[in-house]
């Protein structure tokens, strides 16, 4: 595998695993957006519903009781301006009417004066839970009910107060037509300082999931594209910078590998930004050889001459050669017979100068040679 494959395919590892960390990722932060708009949600309803109570209790019921001074049985009870739990469950009612919402509110406690109130098996467990715990004020839990989602969110709500025992200790101290509407069993026999109920909201997460997915899918789908188009950006700029320079510079080797005829060829210079610098000194290096190279086959050559021309004359004074036993005169090639130091010096770079030896000098001049001795 070449180095440009394995550069691709770590290349496409890592951005596989950046894609998938990415959608992972904003599947997770959409998750997360769509809990906080259901908080948010859960905590509009919570806080105008809140205000309700706040309204009957500071404002509607002390004003109506004034106006009814005198005028009105002990005995007398009227939940829908009395009773700013029954208010806030039917303003819920037609609020869910006219918008089509299903969220869902309660002021949960256990046996509950109205049993629209009375609270299930998770809210009964936390308003347990509140009892126990002083600093315990929220929770929050995904169910699923009736195969559809909900975030529900539990708050702390009434604690029982000493006016409050009135309607909630004995069926013989609360209003008598109070008993009559709820009967004598129902919310009583409850102790001051007892948390009695919870405020629970569910929020269907159906909604929120649905926009939140649609996000993640859009989001996921940019980045794809994103990443497809740095991706493309750079394959062009790598075979713009990287792979045709290479090449290039691949072929020119290639081709004074295989012949010595395109030693000294140059590359153009107009490669992209340090590749004209290694084309540069790739062009220097190719002219230097040419130069050696040429220099080697000129010393060759002389060498060779030179080798020859000895070789040459090595042969001329190699062989049999016929001299005179008595004068001894060489006969060369044609038949003629030579001084043997003409023959030599004919055939060799020798050159003769004479001389008597002692022997040739007692045979032919005795009497100078004895008196030399």
């Amino acid at each position: 595998m070449t180095i440009r494959s394995r550069i691709f395919v770590g290349l496409g590892i890592i951005l596989l695993c950046l894609v998938i960390g990415i959608l992972w990722f904003v599947d997770r932060k959409m998750y997360g957006l769509a809990m906080e708009e259901a908080e948010a949600k859960a905590k509009i309803i919570l806080d105008q519903n809140l205000a309700i109570h706040t309204y009957f209790s500071h404002k509607l019921k002390p004003n109506v009781f004034e106006a009814l001074k005198g005028k009105m049985d002990d005995a007398y009870f009227d939940p829908v301006w009395m009773s700013s739990t029954h208010a806030v469950r039917n303003i819920n009612q037609y609020r869910q009417k006219l918008d089509g919402s299903n969220y869902y509110y309660k002021e949960c406690a256990v046996n509950a004066r109205s049993p629209q109130n009375e609270a299930d098996v998770l809210e009964a467990a936390f308003i347990s839970r509140l009892n126990k715990d002083k600093d315990l004020s929220v929770e929050s839990h995904v169910r699923t009910l009736d195969g559809v989602e909900y975030l529900q969110v539990l708050r702390r709500g009434e604690t029982m107060e000493g006016p409050c025992l009135r309607c909630h200790s004995t069926p013989a101290a609360a209003p008598a037509d109070m008993v009559k509407v709820f009967g004598p069993e129902r919310s009583f026999g409850r102790s001051e300082g007892d948390v009695v109920s919870a405020i629970s909201i569910r929020v269907p997460l159906a909604v929120p999931l649905a926009a939140a997915q649609r996000m993640a899918v859009s989001l996921s789908v940019a980045v794809l594209g994103l990443i497809a188009l740095l991706g493309l950006l750079f394959v062009y700029f790598s075979r713009i910078l990287f792979t045709i320079p290479l090449n290039k510079m691949r072929r020119q080797t290639k081709m004074i590998a295989s012949d010595a005829a395109h030693l000294g060829d140059q590359l153009p210079l107009d490669f992209p930004g340090e590749w004209n610098d290694l084309a540069t000194d790739f062009n220097v290096m190719s002219a230097e050889l040419k130069d050696m190279y040429d220099g080697l086959e000129r010393r060759v050559q002389e060498r060779t001459a030179e080798l020859r021309q000895a070789l040459a004359d090595v042969k001329h004074l190699s062989g049999l050669l016929p001299i005179c036993a008595s004068c001894k005169k060489v006969r060369d090639d044609k038949g003629y017979w030579q001084q043997i130091e003409s023959y030599i010096s004919a055939h060799s770079d020798a050159d003769f100068s004479h001389s008597i030896c002692p022997d040739c000098m007692e045979k032919l001049y005795p009497k100078l040679f004895k008196g030399n001795k």
